[in-house]
């Protein structure tokens, strides 16, 4: 049980990476919408893919930051 807890940082992390993902592949599908153009399925596993990545690094980056006292 100790480990589960221990390993809770990173079920918090791809929760937030999945969240953010799914929030761009929206928003991707949104524009395409908006543009009259149809996004293909594999464009947008790209984008999600792409923004999964970056919000893994995103919150890597922001916990490495010390906070103030």
């Amino acid at each position: 049980m100790k480990i589960l807890h221990e390993l809770s940082w990173l079920w918090e992390t791809l929760g937030i990476a999945l969240v953010a993902a799914a929030v761009c592949v929206a928003c991707a599908a949104l524009i395409g919408k908006a543009a009259k153009k149809k996004l293909s399925k594999k464009l947008l596993a790209v984008i999600g893919a792409a923004a999964f990545v970056g919000a893994i690094l995103a919150v890597i980056l922001i916990a490495r930051t010390p906070m103030p006292l």
